[in-house]
């Protein structure tokens, strides 16, 4: 038995080691696992493991993923109604509309904005934003073809219809919703930016329009004729630049008061809408200057009717508070191409023109040419050399002697500003008193001019000379200036003159400015104790009124009612009743501009014995109204 079972154990023993070899050698699936380091251990740990623990590790898994889920969700809870919260609460309008424009979702703001109560009143009665939110038609089609090109659009401003029928600004910020490359609806916000508009409207209106008269203003009209020029060149066309400027609206601004001038600026502007075509660029430069742009003129003469018809249409009566008067005004015109093609150059030219319009005198009008060119220039050059005549001693005075013909002494002397110009010589008063108003050098000069002549007419006092008053002409310009009573003491002050030596010579028109300033102007110029004269009478309102109320001392008659006198009936019958009214009120009458035996002659029949002009005597130098004043003038 031993040996069968050595037997037969020993090459089943064999067989085995070489079937393992076998295996070993030819199954690569059978080696690779015991081969592994890593297969190894994992599956003896899984089979030395307990049932039990695999179990418990299981259920802890299951546990965590459960509280993962419980947590992602809450979550995603919190989310939502986070996100409902903002939407539902957010201080700005958010929707979500299809892409036709059919409103989805609104939230509270939105509705609220189109002044709707709820989402639900608005989503209910508005089933399109295009007819029944956006103010302007064609919108939403407008927004909508420009998400398509360029995504999302920031900043869209557009006016949205509100259920009050009023309207509103605001800013849209609008993004596609796609599935694939379709928009199949959009989402946006929407935030109400009326406030905003209207400040921007407030500073556009500030920066490019007139507060006075809501006209555009100098930088707005600049860029309109620059428009202009730039529209009719191509085309072939003219265009007419019109300036337009009242006459003596400073005068009537400071006398009358802001109030007024405003008001008159506001009737202007009024009167010219109502004679020129609405589509017509009308501007308010500054002070009391318009402009007018006039485009594709066919003829001068088409350019000539307009302006007759607006000066006539501003020279027509103005009346407030209490005031009526006219207004006159003067136009210069240039021409494009003819006269510039630059927008600044036909602004100068038609400047140049307007100037030489009010040489011409009131309600006048002038076209721009080279002549009137060289005389702006001239004129230019004259007031230059203005401004420094005072201080290169180029201005003197000469007096024209005023006489009682009773006595043949000298009654009086009128003091009469000259310029010696080191260049063109002796320039008359009526070429350079008038640039001297205009530029406001008047006011420096004519306080040279009564200083000079208070001082004079002392020194001829000491020199012992007959005393007698000397006369000063005051401008407007002057008179209206602050501290001119105090001015006026202090000169008097300065010489030593008495008071009754100096005589103001005022017009009728500076006195009618205002009367109720004129009024206490001139009671405190009498409480001075000097005299004062209405010059030129005759020439202006003449009302016995303001004759009675302001009390001055003697009338001026007029040269030009002198002049004809002997020949001319109504020129006699005018003087004549100066004389009797001044008579009658108790007022010294004087008659200037006497230069022969028969004016003179009428006037003593008429009781008028003080006489100025040239028949007696033309203006002399200092020296000889010495000599003059120790002799009379008999004839």
């Amino acid at each position: 038995m031993h040996s069968l079972g050595t037997g037969t154990s020993a090459p089943r023993k064999a067989k085995s080691e070489s079937d393992s070899g076998a295996l070993k050698t030819n199954r690569k699936e059978d080696r690779a696992p015991a081969k592994s380091p890593l297969v190894r251990p994992f599956v003896e740990r899984r089979r030395g493991r307990p049932f039990e623990h695999a179990w418990h590790e299981a259920l802890e898994t299951v546990h965590r993923l459960l509280v993962r889920y419980e947590e992602a969700n809450q979550n995603l809870i919190e989310a939502a109604e986070s996100y409902r919260s903002f939407f539902e609460n957010a201080p700005i309008g958010i929707f979500r509309a299809s892409a036709d424009g059919a409103p989805l979702l609104v939230n509270g703001a939105m509705a609220k904005l189109c002044g709707y109560a709820s989402t639900e009143q608005m989503l209910a009665q508005v089933p399109h934003l295009d007819e029944h939110v956006f103010a302007e038609r064609g919108q939403w089609q407008s927004l909508f073809r420009r998400i398509q090109e360029n995504g999302t659009l920031y900043g869209f401003e557009t006016e949205v219809k509100i259920l009050d029928g009023t309207t509103k600004w605001v800013l849209l910020n609008v993004c596609p919703v796609r599935e694939g490359r379709k928009i199949v609806h959009v989402e946006g916000t929407a935030e109400d930016i009326t406030d905003r508009k209207k400040s921007e409207e407030r500073i556009r209106q500030l920066a490019y329009y007139d507060v006075v008269t809501g006209l555009p203003n100098r930088p707005l009209f600049e860029e309109r004729l620059a428009e202009a020029i730039a529209g009719a060149e191509p085309a072939n066309q003219r265009v007419a630049l019109l300036l337009l400027e009242l006459d003596r609206f400073k005068m009537i601004n400071d006398s009358l008061g802001k109030v007024f001038g405003d008001r008159l600026l506001q009737e202007i502007a009024q009167r010219i809408r109502t004679v020129l075509d609405g589509e017509i660029t009308i501007a308010r430069l500054g002070g009391a200057e318009f402009a007018i742009i006039l485009p594709d003129v066919k003829a001068i003469s088409d350019v000539q009717q307009v302006v007759r018809w607006l000066l006539t249409a501003v020279s027509a009566e103005f009346s407030f508070l209490g005031h009526s008067f006219n207004v006159s005004s003067t136009m210069g015109i240039s021409m494009f191409p003819e006269h510039g093609r630059d927008g600044h150059i036909l602004m100068e030219r038609a400047d140049v023109a307007m100037y030489s319009a009010k040489e011409k005198g009131a309600n006048e009008f002038q076209f721009f040419s080279e002549g009137i060119n060289h005389q702006i220039r001239e004129r230019l050059r004259l007031e230059n050399d203005l401004r420094l005549a005072l201080e290169r001693n180029e201005l003197f005075l000469v007096y024209q002697p005023q006489i009682d013909t009773r006595t043949g002494d000298v009654s009086g002397l009128e003091a009469l500003l000259r310029w010696q110009h080191p260049e063109i010589g002796l320039i008359p008063p009526n070429d350079f008193i008038g640039v001297a108003e205009s530029t406001g050098l008047i006011v420096p000069i004519g306080e040279w001019v009564l200083r000079t002549a208070c001082a004079q007419a002392r020194k001829w006092q000491d020199a012992g000379l007959p005393a007698v008053p000397v006369a000063v002409n005051v401008s407007a310009i002057q008179l209206r200036q602050p501290g001119f009573c105090e001015l006026i003491c202090r000169i008097l002050k300065e010489t030593g003159l008495n008071p009754k030596y100096l005589e103001l010579e005022l017009t009728e028109g500076l006195l009618m400015t205002n009367v109720d300033v004129m009024f206490t102007l001139i009671q405190d110029l009498r409480a001075l104790g000097v005299k004062l004269t209405i010059d030129d009478f005759g020439t202006g309102y003449s009302s016995l009124n303001y004759l009675r109320q302001f009390k001055v001392n003697r009338l001026k008659i007029d040269r030009s009612f002198v002049r004809e006198v002997p020949v001319n009936a109504d020129d006699a019958a005018i003087t004549t009743a100066i004389i009797n009214m001044a008579k009658a009120l108790n007022l010294d009458v004087l008659a200037e501009g006497v230069e022969n035996v028969e004016q003179l002659d009428f006037l003593r029949a008429q009781n008028c014995f003080e006489i100025q002009g040239y028949y007696f005597s033309k203006p002399m130098a200092v020296d000889q109204i010495e000599k003059k004043l120790q002799s009379s003038f008999v004839h």
